[in-house]
């Protein structure tokens, strides 16, 4: 059995067994996909207890990163291939399944692509003085911000606009790179553009144009995904990050709390 959900944020409650009861009759070798916004934050225990709790599931966790990740740790894992697409195994059962990827899993085929451009960074990234507090993610107050950031710092503050710290709640590596789009076309051009399904965590511009009725803008991330889109044959594409649960087209499926079986 194959399931899919859309955004966690590290709160995985939908997947106690009064939620999903489903999981009673699953096994290692059933599957549950999380299209992006996992919570894989800094490492802390609460961090640990929730990855162990996962752990302990009778399914596999998979996941494609989203925009809200600690990619300095979850890129710090190896590299290891699984059902023919790279990995990082964060535990031996919850696997981030790495951008551009085709995989074949229980006999049907998955094109994956993580990331996004973060959208509640109005008032501005900052950076923090001491590397060894960003990596740690402890408090950050007012002292621990680069001084030639104070003074927006402060208004963002005061005005209670979102703003995120680098490395600390944000990372420039939420948005793809070049290599990774290359080997995105690359892999999907070796399985002759055809995959059962496509699992990212934004969508493609012209879905979520429909979605929101013109109201959200491009950006490159949708506008990739948008390029992928017009060349790949598919059943069908699920993606997060937007918060809601619709199916936007008969194909192309928003999801957030809800869970659904696709195999």
């Amino acid at each position: 059995m194959i399931y899919i959900t859309g955004d966690c944020h590290g709160n995985f409650e939908r997947f106690d067994i009064e939620n999903f009861p489903e999981q009673r009759e699953m096994n290692r070798d059933d599957y549950v996909i999380i299209c992006g916004d996992f919570g894989f934050w800094t490492p802390s225990k609460e961090r640990e207890d929730t990855l162990n709790e996962l752990d302990r599931r009778s399914f596999t966790t998979l996941f494609v990163d989203g925009n809200h990740e600690d990619f300095d740790e979850l890129n710090s894992f190896p590299v290891t291939m699984w059902h023919g697409g790279k990995t990082h195994k964060v535990r031996s059962s919850v696997i981030h399944l790495m951008r551009g990827q085709v995989f074949r899993i229980a006999e049907k085929t998955f094109f994956t692509f993580g990331g996004a451009a973060s959208h509640d960074i109005q008032g501005g990234i900052f950076e923090v003085k001491d590397a060894d507090k960003c990596l740690k993610k402890l408090n950050i107050s007012r002292k621990d911000i680069v001084t030639g950031d104070l003074a927006a710092y402060d208004e963002a503050c005061r005005k209670l606009m979102p703003y995120r710290i680098n490395h600390v709640s944000w990372w420039k590596e939420e948005v793809s790179s070049e290599a990774e789009r290359n080997e995105a076309f690359c892999n999907l051009e070796a399985h002759n553009w055809k995959v059962d399904f496509a699992v990212t965590h934004d969508g493609p511009q012209s879905i979520i144009s429909m979605y929101s009725l013109g109201k959200i803008r491009p950006d490159e991330t949708r506008i990739f995904l948008q390029e992928m889109q017009e060349k790949l044959d598919y059943r069908y594409w699920f993606f997060g990050h937007h918060h809601d649960n619709k199916n936007v087209t008969a194909k192309d499926i928003m999801l957030y709390e809800q869970i659904i079986q696709i195999g």
